[in-house]
């Protein structure tokens, strides 16, 4: 009867689309957690400003896995089985379920706030032409000398550096072996793997004794506990360092990296040209070169900790220090 049910819903789906000219487009997320509702917010502005209005040309189906693998699958399978014009993919578990399942179609597939399609065996390289599958990344892994060189600016007595991280998620995964191979000399690394996000407490518990600062990754089962990681880090005076302004604005100490809504609009821009016609193969895959800084002013009286005036002199908003700034 589900069956029956589930395929009556993709048919009337389709069948609205087709006799209303409305675009289909299915949308699905690992878990919802700030940043990445912040991509999808960027994707959605962005399709919009391009034209594509949802009730009026546009019909959007969403589904959220709540953090579980096994039910990012079986959203892929029936998103695949709807035969829309487009699969929007927000996170790296997301994506790498919707290519399975969408192998040997040619539904086109737009990932969003994806740190690595190569290691995650969505593409072979960044530079090939795919036919199917493109979108915006969020990396985390090119960044870790550059973010290793912001928290000494900071903290130049830094000697132990905590992470936390998802060992099942390959971003995560690919995020830690990087930072373990250019892992600044001066450096300890203590690292805790937690395979779900209620298990983040225990672990950050556990890292403030031993570790003058914890760096978080882009990493979901993390991040999607995190006012809890930032609540128990900040209480026992232990910074915590972010690629995502977002997370400096919840109360993390400090962040080196990209604006997810802003990887959201790329994604969206490329989602709202493929649904005007343009082939798949001729969207480059985006890599992010602006870098935002910011720093939690709060966070920072909280430690007693001074901030450079290098970073002083920076554009100010309500909360941190930020700078959008090009990539060396």
């Amino acid at each position: 009867m589900k069956l029956f049910t589930l395929f009556l819903f993709i048919f009337s789906l389709n069948l609205h689309a087709e006799q209303t000219g409305m675009k289909l487009v299915a949308l699905t997320e690992i878990v919802s957690h700030p940043s990445l509702e912040l991509a999808k917010k960027g994707v959605l502005q962005q399709l919009k400003a391009q034209g594509f209005i949802e009730g009026k040309n546009l019909k959007i189906v969403e589904d959220n896995a709540q953090g579980n693998v096994s039910n990012a699958n079986l959203i892929a399978k029936k998103f695949v089985g709807m035969k829309p014009d487009l699969i929007i993919s927000i996170s790296t578990p997301s994506t790498v379920a919707i290519k399975h399942a969408a192998k040997g179609t040619s539904i086109p597939i737009v990932f969003v706030s994806v740190s690595d399609p190569v290691a995650a065996k969505l593409v072979n390289n960044l530079s090939e032409k795919n036919s199917q599958i493109t979108g915006a990344m969020a990396t985390d892994s090119s960044m870790v000398k550059e973010i290793q060189g912001f928290m000494k600016s900071l903290l130049p007595k830094m000697k132990t550096l905590g992470i936390i991280y998802n060992s099942a998620e390959t971003n995560s995964a690919k995020a830690l072996s990087d930072l373990k191979a250019s892992l600044d000399p001066s450096f300890k690394l203590v690292e805790v793997s937690v395979p779900s996000s209620n298990l983040v407490p225990d672990a950050v518990r556990s890292l403030v004794k031993k570790v003058d600062a914890i760096y978080i990754p882009l990493d979901n089962t993390v991040v999607s506990a995190l006012p809890k990681l930032i609540q128990i880090a900040n209480g026992n005076r232990i910074p915590t360092f972010s690629n995502d302004p977002e997370h400096v604005v919840m109360g993390a100490f400090a962040s080196y990296g990209y604006s997810q809504f802003a990887v959201g609009q790329t994604a969206g821009l490329m989602a709202a040209k493929i649904l005007k016609g343009e082939k798949v193969e001729n969207l480059k895959i985006s890599v992010p070169t602006n870098v935002d800084v910011s720093i939690n002013r709060k966070t920072a009286e909280l430690f007693k900790q001074s901030i450079p005036a290098k970073y002083n002199n920076m554009r100010v908003n309500a909360v941190s220090v930020v700078s959008g700034t090009s990539r060396p």
